[in-house]
C-alpha cells in the first residue's frame, strides 16, 4: 500500500469553475504589457512554474526576460480577482479524509507561489495543517517535471522507497515529475489538458475522477 501521496491542485483538487480561468489571467497579464501570448503555448505548459511559462512565451516571442517580473504580478493580481472561479474538485475531500483514514500521509503541491495557494485555500475553506505535506515548486528548487518537491516531501515525511508513493496529477508535467522521481503516477483526465496527451505518458493509473484513487488503495492492500 502506498505511505504518501502527492496531490497537484489546480485541475486535480481544485477545479476552474470557468475552465479557462488560469489561461485568461494569464493572457490578460500578458495583454496588460503589449505581449500577445499564444494560447496553445499556455495550455501546452499548464503545471510547471509560472514564471518560467512567462518566461517560455517572452523567448519564443523574442521579447526581453526582464519583462518577467512585471507579468507575474499582473497574472497573481488577476487570479486574485478571479478567486470566485476556483471551487473544490469534486471528491477532494472524501479522498482527503479516506486518506487519512488508511494512515495514508497526503501532500499537495502547486506551481503557484504560497501567497496565492494560502489565497485559494482560505477561499476554498481548507486548512493548510490539514495537509501532512505542502510544495510550493519556487520555495523548493527546480518545479515540475523535475522530481524536487516529491523528493522533498519523502525527505519531509521520512520515507526513502519512491514505490511507497503515488503522484496524481492532471498535466504532462505532473506524470513526468513522477516518472523523474521513480513514483508511482496517476493521470486524471477531468483536468486542464487533452487526455490523448497525458496517456502518451503512459502513466501507472488513470482516473476519470478523484473517486477512482479508492479503487487504486484497495486493489494495493
Amino acid at each position: 500500500m502506498f505511505r504518501a501521496i502527492l496531490f497537484d491542485v489546480i485541475g486535480t483538487t481544485v477545479k476552474e469553475t470557468d475552465p479557462e480561468t488560469i489561461n485568461r489571467c494569464f493572457k490578460k497579464a500578458f495583454d496588460d504589457h503589449k505581449v500577445t501570448a499564444d494560447i496553445s503555448l499556455l495550455k501546452k505548459n499548464r503545471g510547471r512554474d509560472k514564471k518560467i511559462i512567462i518566461e517560455n512565451i517572452l523567448q519564443q516571442s523574442n521579447l526581453p526576460v526582464n519583462l518577467i517580473d512585471i507579468i507575474y504580478t499582473s497574472f497573481k493580481i488577476n487570479i486574485i480577482n478571479n478567486i470566485h472561479n476556483f471551487s473544490e474538485n469534486d471528491g477532494a475531500v472524501e479522498i482527503f479524509s479516506y486518506l487519512k483514514e488508511k494512515k495514508i500521509k497526503t501532500g499537495i503541491g502547486t506551481g503557484l507561489e504560497r501567497d496565492i495557494f494560502d489565497a485559494i485555500c482560505h477561499h476554498l475553506a481548507w486548512k493548510p495543517s490539514g495537509f501532512d505535506y505542502i510544495g510550493i515548486s519556487n520555495e523548493i528548487g527546480r518545479s515540475r517535471p523535475y522530481p524536487d518537491m516529491i523528493i522533498d516531501m519523502m525527505r519531509k515525511l521520512n520515507i526513502t522507497d519512491p514505490s511507497l508513493i503515488l503522484k496524481v496529477g492532471d498535466t504532462i508535467a505532473d506524470i513526468q515529475e513522477g516518472k523523474n522521481a521513480k513514483v508511482f503516477t496517476a493521470a486524471l483526465l477531468s483536468g486542464t489538458q487533452d487526455s490523448d496527451d497525458l496517456l502518451k505518458e503512459k502513466p501507472d493509473y488513470v482516473l476519470t475522477s478523484l473517486a477512482g484513487i479508492k479503487e487504486i488503495i484497495e486493489e494495493g492492500k
